[in-house]
């Protein structure tokens, strides 16, 4: 789980373990252990700007163009979040099977 420190008194702020646009619309994937099996959040948002001279800001609210691209993140997403799972699991089926070599 990667995460970073923040400039607001060194608190940890978590880095996705996958992200990816299709502009406007943003997709973040975040791995949080529960009692040694990965648990997983997502986080789908979309950019807009009031107007040219504005900043840019992020919603959660999608418009009827940024359901294609969304639908699109969320599978490159759950593919992610399911390859991570695949990784733990091997890692865990390799982890017993060297405790019971050592036990012989």
């Amino acid at each position: 789980m990667a995460a970073t420190k923040s400039a607001n008194h060194g608190a940890q702020k978590q880095r996705p373990i996958f992200a990816q646009s299709f502009f406007p619309v943003q997709v973040a994937v975040f791995e949080h252990p529960n009692e040694g099996r990965p648990n997983f959040s997502v986080r789908l948002t979309r950019s807009f700007r009031r107007d040219e001279q504005s900043e840019w800001e992020t919603t959660e609210y999608l418009s009827v163009q940024d359901l294609l691209p969304a639908s699109r993140l969320l599978t490159a997403a759950y593919d992610a979040i399911q390859q991570r799972q695949e990784e733990v699991y091997r890692e865990r089926q390799h982890d017993r099977t060297d405790q019971r070599g050592r036990q012989f």
